[in-house]
């Protein structure tokens, strides 16, 4: 008499590899999108801070010239830690706050080193309704508001 032997056949051992890695590549493909819409988010949350500070810190006359992270940081208009704004985005960039060259009643939101194109584009579409120019271009969101 023979024994029968027990055990997984190649293909069963096949099937379920290939399940498991279907599953990997999916759960993968997730986390990043979940990472994405963080920084994304957190993006977000820091430019509306900006906004608020900058409306804190903006003189009676309406002009913002010598507006700066920096300058709302000393205030406490912003988070004090923020400081100059350097390395402090989601994406490790740089946030930068001037006056608009042109209209010194507007000031300039730019965040620099953002790797992700489709992410910093989202940003920018995000933003289009409720600035006065919203560009993203070579990791370089930039935002103009009215004072």
């Amino acid at each position: 008499m023979r024994k029968q032997q027990q055990g997984f056949t190649f293909i069963e051992v096949l099937t379920v590899l290939s399940i498991i890695a279907l599953a990997t590549v999916g759960t993968l493909a997730l986390r990043d999108w979940a990472v994405g819409n963080s920084r994304i988010s957190e993006a977000k949350t820091q430019i509306i801070t900006i906004q608020a500070g900058a409306q804190l810190w903006r003189p009676r006359s309406g002009d913002l010239t010598g507006i700066s992270l920096a300058a709302m940081s000393g205030i406490a208009a912003v988070p004090q830690q923020w400081g100059n704004g350097e390395s402090i985005n989601p994406w490790g960039g740089d946030v930068q706050v001037s006056v608009d060259g042109t209209d010194t009643s507007r000031y300039v939101i730019t965040l620099t080193g953002i790797d992700a194109d489709a992410e910093g584009a989202r940003l920018a579409y995000d933003f289009d309704q409720y600035t006065l120019q919203s560009t993203f271009a070579s990791g370089t969101l930039v935002l103009t508001f009215q004072g």
